[in-house]
């Protein structure tokens, strides 16, 4: 169970991060669609399976070929040996670029990261308040970082702040 807790908390670490940090662009447009709840759902739906923690619905600690092979990875973007990147799918705005990261020790998946960037900031700011409230119904307290972080998520962006699980 240590080692469940271990790898949620790299997940949402990573994830929070990245969405920290990406909405420092800015963008005068206006934020196309309406909520990304639904999408969000669905990010957690695939990062708990049967009351566990797994990525992508994927169990931890299988190798880097079943995750190629059960994902469907064929435009593999990374050089590392550890990782591999693709594309999200999660239903999100289109204004939303998602990556998705999996990371290997000894070829064995033991985290993984959701990255999701937008240019329009007020979008970012939304989309980490919907994460902040997805989060806190489903996850216990964040191990460490103040969840309140993403309420704020264009002024952490620039501090650099995180809120892991």
């Amino acid at each position: 169970m240590n080692i469940t807790k271990t790898l949620i908390f790299c997940i949402i670490s990573v994830l929070c991060v990245v969405l920290i940090i990406s909405g420092c662009g800015s963008n005068k447009q206006p934020v196309q669609g309406g909520s990304s709840s639904e999408g969000l759902d669905q990010l957690l739906a695939k990062t708990n399976q049967d009351g566990a923690f797994v990525f992508e619905r994927l169990p931890w600690l299988i190798s880097k070929q079943e995750v190629i092979e059960k994902q469907k990875l064929d435009n593999i973007q990374s050089k590392d040996a550890d990782r591999l990147i693709g594309a999200g799918s999660i239903p999100l705005d289109a204004s939303v670029k998602q990556t998705v990261i999996y990371n290997f020790q000894d070829d064995q998946l033991v985290s993984g990261e959701y990255w999701f960037t937008t240019s329009d900031k007020n979008h970012f700011v939304e989309l980490g308040k919907e994460l902040k409230g997805l989060f806190s119904k489903s996850l216990s307290e964040p191990q460490t970082g103040n969840i309140a972080l993403l309420d704020q998520a264009d002024v952490s962006a620039q501090q650099g702040g995180i809120v892991a699980w």
